[in-house]
């Protein structure tokens, strides 16, 4: 199965990427705070600078009322310096004749007193402005609108300016110009042209409006909530954010004219102002851009030339492991110094892993074969020793001598079985009990010659050659001593030797019958019975018999080591 490395998107918490973007963040955090104040800075002059424009457009929307208003104060003052004409009627009415065949936008101009009729206008005969203007109030400089005019018949603006001095005037001066005209025309720059521009005096009776067709309802459904015009008179400039009468949002700016006379607002949608909710308008928005363009950068940077490039690496070692494959491809083009580095520390490791492998298999190959002729010829050596003993067998008269040479023959005959089977084994080291105890057993049933019925049970269990040299010997003894005991009351005896293993542990089991005589059911005694306790105590358990229903039993329990279990698992 082909491995591939870690998908880019599946990120872990320990993982590299998620570290370098936290360190990253905290090093970017100092340049975030300073960004951050730096664009709310920028934005806070931003803000000042629209409300400028915004200010400025209002006030240049309404110089024409404020040039009217300073124009007629300045005639007024100039009358009062030429006081004299004021007593003389008919010099009086042609010099205010003359002042508005010269001015151009007013269309009338008299001199209210401050009793008594008018008798000094450029219009002829008598007009009454005394009610108009409202002498009865402070003396200050008084701008209306008068519906239907004073000559010409159409909407007027009157300004009333005192002459002689506003503390105690003689009179009043006013002009009489036409409101449409004193509107003046819209803002040139449609970008900048407000929805309502609208002029008022200190007391907020509007003046002049742009546009000029706006109905007085369509007015006020543009003005804030909660505030009269009157409140909005005020000698300092400014522009706030309001919700007008019909619940939209709307930024308005206040601009004084002339302080105590005139005012000047205007209302923008915030699109035109500037000042739109939205996120290009947000403080935060270029420091957490900043910040997600680091980041994405590092972490490209970082899976490109580390992640990827380490992953691949690993994949390589995880294949090398487990199967002893070397890719021996050149790191790919880009790689950095490092990586490479630990590429071709990794090659030169594997190789060196692979050239040791190989050298140890081919010792633990020649030792294999050393060990298989040791084997071999020791099991060639004991043969001979064993055809020795034969031959001394045949040549000795007395019977005794002869039956313990036989019986040393048949332990070199089963250390022989023994080494036959290791030089025989896969790799010679754990051998497999099962034909050693079977070649054993059938070399002592040979001596018996058929007067013995016997029956084998042994099971494969593979042990290490330090278990099987005295389970061999004592099988040996024990078989030999039970067809020296074995009788029956009836017909042939019976013996059997069963092998079983039981979890981590194994039994052997030796039966045989007997006569049932008193001495045939005393416990065994002399050097046999000693030599199969030394060699249950080798094998790690102790020897216990006993005779029950005409039957001698021998049984000894051994546990079987790990590695034999193991290999007896596989098999």
């Amino acid at each position: 199965m082909t491995e591939t490395p870690r998908p880019w998107w599946r990120l872990r918490l320990d993982g590299l990427a998620l570290r370098v973007a936290t360190f990253l963040t905290i090093a970017l955090l100092p340049l975030g705070l300073i960004a951050l104040w730096q664009t709310r800075e920028y934005q806070r002059e931003t803000e000042r600078r629209a409300e400028l424009s915004l200010l400025a457009v209002t006030e240049q929307g309404a110089a024409g009322v404020a040039q009217l208003i300073e124009r007629a104060r300045g005639a007024g003052e100039s009358l009062a310096v030429v006081a004299d004409l004021l007593d003389d009627p008919d010099t009086c009415s042609d010099y205010l004749g003359r002042l508005v065949a010269g001015s151009g936008p007013y269309n009338f101009v008299g001199f209210v007193p401050a009793s008594g009729p008018v008798t000094c206008s450029s219009s002829e005969g008598p007009v009454d402005l005394g009610g108009l203007i409202g002498l009865g109030g402070p003396p200050r400089v008084h701008v209306q609108v008068h519906p239907g005019g004073l000559v010409s018949g159409e909407d007027v603006l009157i300004i009333a300016v005192p002459v002689g001095g506003e503390a105690a005037p003689q009179g009043y001066l006013a002009f009489s110009v036409s409101r449409e005209r004193a509107a003046g025309p819209p803002p040139a720059a449609a970008g900048l042209r407000p929805q309502v521009l609208l002029t008022f005096d200190v007391e907020g009776e509007v003046l002049t409006v742009q546009p000029r067709d706006l109905d007085g309802q369509a007015l006020m459904g543009l003005l804030a909530q909660g505030r009269s015009l009157a409140q909005e008179a005020s000698d300092s400039s400014r522009v706030y954010e309001a919700i007008d009468a019909e619940g939209e949002d709307r930024v308005y700016t206040v601009a004084p004219l002339v302080p105590d006379v005139a005012y000047a607002m205007a209302v923008w949608s915030p699109q035109q102002a500037g000042q739109g909710i939205g996120p290009a308008s947000s403080p935060l928005l270029f420091p957490l851009l900043m910040w997600a363009t680091s980041l994405l950068v590092a972490f490209w940077a970082i899976h490109r030339l580390v992640i990827r490039r380490v992953a691949r690496l690993g994949v390589r070692m995880r294949r090398f492991g487990r199967d002893r494959s070397l890719d021996d491809r050149p790191p790919g083009y880009g790689t950095p110094h490092e990586l490479r580095e630990i590429e071709d520390a990794f090659r030169q490791m594997a190789t060196a892993i692979l050239h040791d492998e190989a050298r140890m298999e081919n010792a633990f190959r020649e030792r294999g074969v050393l060990l298989r002729e040791v084997h071999h010829r020791v099991k060639n050596n004991l043969q001979l020793i064993s055809s020795i003993i034969s031959m001394q067998i045949r040549r000795m008269p007395e019977a005794r001598v002869r039956a313990i040479l036989r019986r040393l023959q048949d332990r070199v005959l089963t250390l022989a079985s023994i080494y036959r089977s290791l030089y025989t084994s896969p790799d010679m080291g754990d051998v497999n009990a099962a034909p050693v105890l079977r070649a054993i057993v059938e070399q002592e049933l040979r001596g018996a010659e058929g007067r013995v019925e016997a029956t084998l049970d042994i099971e494969d269990i593979v042990l290490d050659p330090d278990k099987v040299v005295p389970l061999a010997f004592l099988t040996a003894e024990a078989v030999s001593n039970a067809l020296v005991r074995a009788a029956a009351a009836e017909g042939r005896p019976s013996l059997s030797i069963a092998l079983h293993r039981d979890g981590e542990r194994a039994t052997l089991r030796i039966a045989n019958s007997v006569d049932g005589t008193p001495a045939a059911e005393e416990p065994p005694r002399g050097l046999g019975q000693h030599l199969i306790q030394a060699f249950a105590a080798q094998v790690g358990g102790p020897a216990r018999s006993e005779v029950r229903d005409g039957l001698y039993r021998l049984s000894v329990t051994f546990p079987i080591d790990s590695a034999a279990e193991h290999e007896t698992a596989e098999a």
